[in-house]
């Protein structure tokens, strides 16, 4: 038998998201009072409404879309504080604070060239979010001495080598500008300088870049020898590279993705 929703649900769900009673109604289409009457109830009816405050309780990605989508309801301040609130919920995670940090960065380079943000550029907003991730975490091996974090390269058909970024991507463009404040600054230049090098190619220079890893790190395409590279594997993947090229500090990151760049670009990836 499904669960009834309960008061303290409803409360949950105020608390949670920091949304008062009339400004959930208002983002949800009801009457301003829906919400009050349904806390004064002893028993709360199952119906269309409670089924839609209990998809709220249990989704936080399901209500920050009726929040966005519902912005014109409300006033800017109960909006940014339940933006603000719904936003910290997903944050805990290394990766998608990479990605969030990543796309301010983009969004600061392409506000200079008349782009609103990265969401405007498509799929090679993605692929670049993909790339600078997948090269952060490579040159942050090298020169932090440790992941940036626990995702390992897994790319599918798609070749994007992290998963939850490209589930994400979406709700990812439009984060609070607070996201990527539990990064440290040192990671946070290392990502932003990865992010600065890349804003200059378009999606043929990082697509063939991103093939030449992937055949690099797992072999070529239908033969592939390895589906998961762990952290370990990509130190061991590029140390020697690195050494060779004399990958020391971050001021060393442009100069080697520019070479690799041009040599790939001579050498296509099959």
């Amino acid at each position: 038998m499904e669960k009834l929703l309960t008061k303290e649900d409803i409360l949950i769900i105020l608390e949670q998201y920091r949304i008062g009673r009339k400004p959930l109604a208002k983002l949800l289409g009801w009457g301003e009072t829906t919400v009050m009457q349904y806390l004064s109830c002893d028993i709360i009816p199952d119906n269309e409404y409670t089924k839609k405050l209990k998809k709220l309780l249990d989704d936080p990605g399901y209500y920050r879309n009726i929040l966005i989508e519902g912005k014109n309801r409300i006033t800017a301040v109960a909006y940014n504080k339940s933006l603000a609130a719904v936003d910290t919920m997903f944050t805990g995670s290394p990766i998608l604070e990479c990605a969030t940090w990543a796309c301010m960065c983009m969004d600061e380079k392409l506000a200079g060239v008349g782009k609103k943000d990265c969401c405007e550029v498509g799929e090679i907003g993605l692929l670049r979010l993909e790339s600078v991730l997948m090269w952060s975490q490579i040159f942050a091996i090298r020169l932090l001495g440790k992941p940036i974090f626990e995702d390992e390269f897994q790319p599918g058909k798609t070749m994007m080598p992290y998963k939850s970024v490209e589930e994400d991507y979406p709700r990812l463009v439009t984060l609070a500008a607070t996201s990527g404040d539990s990064l440290s600054q040192e990671v946070k230049e290392l990502i932003a300088k990865v992010n600065d090098v890349f804003m200059w190619y378009g999606p043929a220079a990082l697509l063939a870049l991103m093939k030449a890893e992937n055949y690099r790190l797992c072999g070529a395409p239908g033969a592939r020898r390895r589906r998961i590279v762990k952290a370990e594997t990509l130190r061991k993947a590029y140390s020697e590279v690195f050494d060779q090229a004399g990958v020391r500090k971050i001021k060393d990151i442009e100069s080697y993705l520019q070479k690799r760049i041009a040599f790939i670009k001579k050498n296509p990836p099959l």
